[in-house]
């Protein structure tokens, strides 16, 4: 069977790069771009996605070669705002729900184009992105209603219900959008096995735990075209979340571990945009933004008898300006300048009790402001048809003031250049060359206190930190053909100056700070194929390659290893058929991972994952009427974890050697889709669940057994319902 299995990974290995092969030999014009289009735009029309029938946007979005969707939600700041998708020529506003929410929302007779945008192609802001996505609609009618509703009980007594609701009016200068998210779910955690501890060094299992999960969105633009020369929008948003986690009591078991858990979070964004073209070739650009957050957090932990539990709240506020001036004094050159300032609040306060002593932890009540201001400025220069650059630079001044040790302040100013050259070598093929210095921004969260009830592991909130610096260097070869055709090759290098890590400070406390230099390479290899060339109508074939290289020093141990989560490749291949011109369709992915290293602070963890199968298909009678199949499986999963006694320190070894072998059954599903009335779609999915079963088994360092335990938990199969209207 291991044989067999080493035999499958080396044949689909093969089979990816023959592949490779094939797609870098296929250059033939474009069939998917009807029209000659601009230097270094791709453009893509619904027809080249009719085969796959899409119902919206999103799913011409995801057929999309080399292309996928960031919305830039992790991001604080006027970033936050910046995705990797515009919305004829504009991004959507930030704290507007989920972006696949909104490209899903878009009908796909109202969609023109789909156009790829590599930098410098146009007078537009890349955010640091090589792609960005415009979609081009027709002008919507005055009024439009665009909604979702979702409901799947399960055999368990689960439960989840979702809705959305989108309501837009557009007339003369004016465009008004409100927007409603919804969604409820119940279902059962079953208990799993979970990694053993130096205090506890019996193999463990949690118990079976009951999860609610809320989620309320609601979102209102306003656009207002003045004139041709003016442009106002204006937007307010909520998202509120409220999850809540307690144990099914008959579940418990002599040797199992105990959770609860409950949080509310909410936050309130708003911003307003003024665009105004001051002359024909100078456009000025102000943003304003507001954000306020609160969340509240208690945990408890019970094992063998001892119950720990820890609380917290926060309160954030951030404010952020910017003003740009662009000026375009020829077809060829674009000139940007301009100024950014953004300031930043925490208060929080933590709490932790275990075994009934209350833990004192530096940083238990933190107050944190980060004031941050820039100047900016950038040139795009198109001297051919065939070759763009962009080069600019941004002079940050940055200052922090922490409470934490008695109180700290840091001042630091940084320079980060960035450079861009795009060239189209010849008809399809694009070489791309980017150097970027990036200043990244701090998770405030860090210098608030926190405990590990798990590990009752208490980490101190961080005196002062400096945001991380990078150097990134890559270069892209890349070409296109066909309706979807794609050859991507790029290699990169980031050389991180100080990252952040936890680490033992001098009063031997825990507490995050910046550590030395980690180096991190990859080569990336993305091709898609449509081989009716070679006389195979209908199939097609996709696929990528990643190798990646790692360095750094442990911040802990001092020993050299890679960065933590390293894998060294990542290989995935798809296989697509269609018959009978486009009614039949089937799809066979596999996917190959290496092993990954994990480097945590009371634990070393290989993680060995097995091939990733997935098998889809579908058939189409007609235009109202379509059904399908989908199946996935996953291949057993093995940790093996050293165990240290508290905190790795130099010179220690492990005192435990727990190995936890994992596997889960198939999951399938069996779903159906008929158009009700024009633009309303009712879909009836039936899941089957899956199985999943666990061993771990703890070992001393020389090998000798200790204990062992095993769980496992049934399938649950579930309905699901939704219904989609536009009107």
């Amino acid at each position: 069977m291991v044989w067999g299995l080493f035999n499958l990974t080396d044949t689909f290995r093969r089979a990816v790069a023959v592949s490779m092969c094939l797609a870098a030999t296929a250059i033939s014009p474009a069939r998917g771009q009807a029209e000659p289009t601009e230097a270094g735009i791709a453009v893509y029309r619904p027809e080249a996605f009719a085969e796959f029938l899409p119902r919206n946007a999103l799913d011409m979005v995801y057929r999309l070669p080399g292309f996928s969707l960031n919305g830039g939600d992790n991001v604080r700041g006027l970033s936050g705002a910046a995705g990797n998708v515009l919305i004829n020529g504009r991004r959507p506003p930030r704290g507007s729900g989920s972006l696949q929410s909104r490209i899903s929302a878009i009908r796909v007779e109202d969609v023109i184009r789909l156009e790829l945008i590599e930098a410098g192609a146009r007078d537009v802001e890349m955010q640091g992105y090589p792609l960005l996505l415009d979609i081009v609609t027709a002008q919507t009618s005055a009024a439009r209603v665009d909604g979702r509703i979702e409901i799947e009980p399960r055999e368990d007594g689960g439960e989840e219900y979702q809705g959305e609701l989108a309501v837009s009016i557009s007339g003369g200068r004016s465009e008004l959008e409100a927007r409603v998210d919804l969604y409820d779910e119940t279902r059962t955690d079953y208990g799993s096995v979970r990694t053993s501890t130096a205090d506890e060094p019996g193999a463990r299992v949690s118990s079976d735990e009951l999860e609610s999960q809320t989620r309320r969105d609601w979102l209102a633009v306003a656009r207002f075209h003045a004139n041709p020369r003016n442009d106002f929008a204006f937007s307010l948003s909520t998202e509120r979340r409220d999850n809540t986690s307690t144990p099914v009591l008959d579940s418990q078991a002599p040797t199992g571990t105990v959770e609860t858990g409950a949080s509310e979070s909410i936050a309130r964004f708003g911003s307003a945009r003024w665009r105004h073209d001051l002359t024909d070739t100078v456009e000025l650009i102000g943003l304003v933004t507001r954000r306020q957050g609160e969340a509240v957090a208690s945990d408890s932990f019970l094992s063998s008898g001892v119950t720990s539990q820890s609380d917290s709240t926060r309160e954030t506020e951030e404010t952020a300006v910017r003003a740009d001036v662009r000026w375009r004094p020829s077809r060829s050159l674009t000139l940007e300048t301009g100024v950014t300032w953004a300031a930043n609040m925490l208060e929080g306060r933590s709490s932790a009790y275990i075994d009934g002593v209350e833990q004192d932890i530096d940083g238990d009540d933190a107050q944190v402001e980060e004031t941050r201001s820039a100047l900016l400025a950038s040139a795009t220069w198109i001297p051919t048809s065939r070759v763009s650059t962009t080069i600019g630079t941004r002079f940050e001044q940055f200052s922090l003031d922490t409470s934490n040790q008695g109180g700290a302040s840091l001042s630091l100013t940084d320079i980060a250049p960035r450079a861009d050259i795009n060239w189209s070598l010849s008809e399809g093929w694009t070489l791309r060359l980017s150097s970027e210095r990036n200043v990244g921004q701090l998770n405030l969260d860090q210098f608030l206190a926190s405990t590990d009830l798990n590990n009752s592991l208490n980490t101190a909130g961080a005196a002062t930190l400096e945001p991380q610096r990078d150097w990134t260097h890559a270069v892209t070869l890349e070409h296109r053909s066909g309706e979807r055709d794609l050859l991507r090759l790029e290699a990169a290098t980031q050389e991180i100056e100080n990252p952040i890590s936890s680490v033992l400070d001098g009063q031997g406390s825990l507490r995050p700070a910046n550590v030395g230099p980690e180096t991190i390479q990859w080569v990336n290899a993305q091709f898609e194929l449509e081989l009716d060339r070679y006389g195979l109508d209908g199939l097609s074939v996709e696929g990528s390659a990643n190798r990646r290289w790692s360095d750094r020093v442990d911040q802990l141990q001092g020993f050299a290893r890679t960065t933590s989560g390293h894998r060294d490749y990542n290989i995935k291949l798809v296989i697509r058929k269609e018959w009978s011109e486009g009614r039949y369709m089937a799809s066979f992915e596999v996917e190959d991972r290496a092993p990954a290293m994990h480097y945590w602070l009371t634990e070393i963890r290989e993680e060995n994952n097995g091939i990733r199968l997935r098998f889809e298909s579908e058939w189409r009678p007609g235009p109202e009427w379509r059904s399908g199949f989908f199946m996935r499986w996953n291949g057993d999963r093995r940790d093996t974890i050293q165990v240290f006694d508290g905190v790795r320190e130099p010179g220690a070894d492990p005192v435990l050697i727990n190995t936890i072998d994992r596997s889960e059954g198939v999951f399938a599903s069996v779903w159906s889709e008929w158009e009700v009335r024009r633009a309303g779609f009712l879909r009836l999915s039936l899941r089957s669940g899956r199985d999943e079963s666990g061993v771990s088994r703890v070992d001393s360092p020389a090998g000798a057994f200790l204990d062992q335990i095993a769980s496992q938990s049934d399938n649950v199969p579930s309905v699901n319902v939704r219904l989609r209207f536009q009107r």
